[in-house]
């Protein structure tokens, strides 16, 4: 049982399905259920679409979805969901105010960013913006 659990945790999730689980993350700080049609209209895509990221990210064990249900987070799935949106908040802050980047710029790159910055490299941009800005995180 153990080796399955830790293989979910191992497997990285495409930048789409990340991008899935980022907009379920937010939709859900604004209510506990999220409904596929919310994220269909959050991230511009079809319910199809949604239906077959969702699907993937239960068999993950990221979200559970009853038959006909609302999307909720596991614990694992809110804590993936976490980092990602923090990694994308962290490079938008650094890009804008380090590199003085327009901010739509810097919001469509930190989305793409997101999916391929190691951690180590995050938490040294989130260190380097404290100092900066006098713990601005």
């Amino acid at each position: 049982m153990k080796q399955n659990k830790s293989h979910h945790l191992e497997k990285k999730l495409s930048p789409s399905r990340e991008d899935y689980l980022k907009a379920i993350y937010k939709l859900s700080k604004k209510s506990k259920l999220v409904r596929s049609i919310d994220i269909a209209v959050y991230l511009g895509v079809t319910k199809p679409s949604v239906h077959s990221a969702v699907t993937e990210l239960q068999e993950e064990g990221l979200v559970i979805k009853p038959l006909g249900g609302e999307i909720q987070l596991t614990e694992e799935g809110r804590k993936q969901g976490e980092i990602i949106t923090d990694k994308y908040q962290i490079i938008r802050q650094f890009l804008i105010t380090c590199c003085h980047v327009d901010e739509l710029i810097a919001s469509a790159d930190a989305c793409k960013m997101e999916h391929v910055i190691s951690n180590d490299a995050i938490f040294a941009i989130k260190k380097y913006l404290r100092i900066e800005q006098g713990e601005a995180f």
